[in-house]
């Protein structure tokens, strides 16, 4: 009797706690989206214009601070390598994004003198990976990369996401 009892209230419950179908289908085309499956990759860089961008890496002493914007379509902003005991270097950078990957150019002081370099960064979930690689000819006045597919981006830099304020004032 008890075990018939505990089925037939089970049953009912079943039967109650199903969704009442009164014949209205669901308009697909007026439903909202789940924004938790509506995610950007996190290996394409954002291309939002006028937002300021700000990543830095710390290995003891040693430090890497990169600040840019995004302004029609253009990179622009500041990197600063600042070593301890050895040569630092800062300046301006100018590029383009192609994809997963800051392509730039690096206009720095270090030591007195101005120099010019390409340098890469790839977007790797949500940090930058600094490129390392052969440059052509050392005696341009411009570093390019010899082979850009012959990149290595594990050997460099790892950058991570950082408070701008805190970069502007390192920049400086």
């Amino acid at each position: 009797m008890k075990n018939a009892f505990l089925i037939l209230s089970g049953t009912l419950l079943m039967i109650c706690s199903c969704e009442k179908n009164d014949g209205k289908q669901m308009n697909v085309e007026n439903r909202k989206p789940d924004t938790l499956a509506v995610s950007e990759d996190p290996n394409q860089i954002s291309e939002k214009e006028n937002v300021d961008y700000c990543y830095m890496n710390v290995i003891g002493k040693d430090s890497v601070f990169l600040s840019y914007k995004i302004t029609s379509g253009n990179v622009s902003g500041k990197l600063k390598y600042k070593n301890f005991e050895k040569d630092s270097n800062s300046g301006d950078i100018t590029g383009k994004i192609a994809g997963d990957t800051l392509k730039l150019n690096y206009k720095f002081a270090s030591e007195g003198a101005t120099s010019e370099r390409e340098i890469y960064f790839l977007q790797d979930s949500g940090v930058l990976l600094e490129g390392i690689g052969d440059y052509a000819d050392p005696g341009s006045s411009k570093l390019v990369y010899s082979s850009p597919q012959a990149i290595n981006y594990s050997k460099g830099q790892r950058l991570n996401p950082a408070d701008c304020k805190m970069i502007e004032s390192k920049l400086k």
